[in-house]
């Protein structure tokens, strides 16, 4: 069974994988490394890769969020659902 918590971690390999692919790209430059939660819960990884061969500066990023959909939220998606969760690679 495919869960949430599977698919958050196949994105944070397709962010090493972009930022590793980046590098040998570039060259020069390696990609410097933020972790960060979020207050309602979860979290994510900024990397930012500057000064190189060739990137003057990039990001890749990864997040895996979640929290309670507020009422208002919840009857403007027409959902039951008081939670939430989203992931994702930028």
């Amino acid at each position: 069974m495919i869960t949430k918590e599977h698919i958050a971690e196949e994105y944070r390999l397709i962010q090493d994988e972009i930022c590793a692919a980046l590098e040998k790209t570039d060259g020069g430059a390696t990609f410097e490394q933020e972790i960060w939660e979020r207050d309602g819960g979860g979290g994510g990884r900024t990397r930012i890769i500057q000064n190189g061969n060739i990137i003057e500066k990039g990001g890749v990023n990864f997040s895996a969020v979640g929290g309670e959909l507020s009422h208002v939220l919840k009857k403007s998606l027409n959902v039951d659902q008081d939670d939430f969760f989203a992931t994702g690679v930028s």
